[in-house]
């Protein structure tokens, strides 16, 4: 039997769907490991609000063989002043960077663009969905190494870590790891960055409609620059557009540079 602390109690991890083996590395999964510390402070600092019976783990991907992509599991929670049940299903698949880049031309004729990504999403659908370049985070947590990878996969410009500004951080120091775009059944959250590049004119040319992404991980991107501007017209993406009402509140109080 497999358990978690949380608070003073002892909750069962369990399932009828998956086996012991898999089950035990859910418990190693870091996004796992890290809402059961979250939950289990959560706790201490609400003194003991909630009574957790247990968490029935519903499914796992696998990305490959052995590395856990995504879990699904109900956390069985009640109020412990009513006895009523707290919302428990919860798609746990961690963390994610993104990156608002802004290409600011040597001639100064012309507007700042931004980079927006193209490639299939099936779970909209669309096979030509429009979104900042952005990637789950590793196990080693680092936000700007990640994001500085991600831009060289996903559009193939070098941007070193100390170009990247994290206007999460800006905006709530430590209080939240990011921005959380569905708190009511995920426990993803998304880093958001900033990067103010200077090119030539003609290199800000050539990356539209550049063929980018690792090919062999199954990832088929077409690079698209749009009007900075009007950047929130060209796509819904939620990264884009958390990115550009946070560019636009930090810039009105003087937490980023002109």
């Amino acid at each position: 039997m497999h358990y978690i602390t949380v608070g003073q109690q002892k909750v069962p991890v369990v399932s009828d769907q998956v086996n012991q083996e898999t089950l035990g590395k859910v418990l190693a999964f870091g996004p796992f490991q890290e809402w059961a510390r979250t939950l289990d402070r959560e706790q201490h600092d609400r003194k003991e609000e909630m009574v957790i019976t247990d968490i029935q783990v519903q499914n796992v991907d696998l990305f490959g063989t052995n590395k856990i992509g995504f879990v699904k599991f109900k956390a069985n929670i009640k109020f412990k002043a009513t006895g009523k049940s707290a919302p428990g299903i919860v798609f746990l698949r961690g963390g994610a960077v993104s990156m608002l880049i802004l290409l600011q031309s040597d001639d100064p004729s012309h507007d700042d663009k931004i980079i927006l990504t193209l490639q299939p999403r099936v779970p909209v659908p669309n096979y030509n969905f429009p979104e900042l370049p952005a990637g789950m985070l590793d196990s080693s947590g680092d936000f700007a190494g990640t994001a500085s990878k991600e831009i060289h996969e996903e559009t193939g410009l070098t941007i070193h870590e100390s170009e990247l500004i994290d206007l999460t951080e800006l905006a709530y120091g430590d209080q939240w790891r990011g921005v959380y775009p569905s708190a009511g059944g995920s426990d993803e959250f998304l880093r958001l960055f900033l990067c103010r590049k200077k090119m030539k004119q003609q290199d800000i040319n050539n990356l539209e409609g550049k063929l980018t992404g690792l090919r062999q991980d199954g990832e088929n991107i077409t690079l698209k620059l749009v009007s900075f501007k009007d950047a929130w017209k060209h796509s819904p993406d939620a990264k884009l557009l958390c990115s550009l009402a946070l560019y636009d509140a930090l810039m009105k109080s003087n937490k980023l540079d002109q």
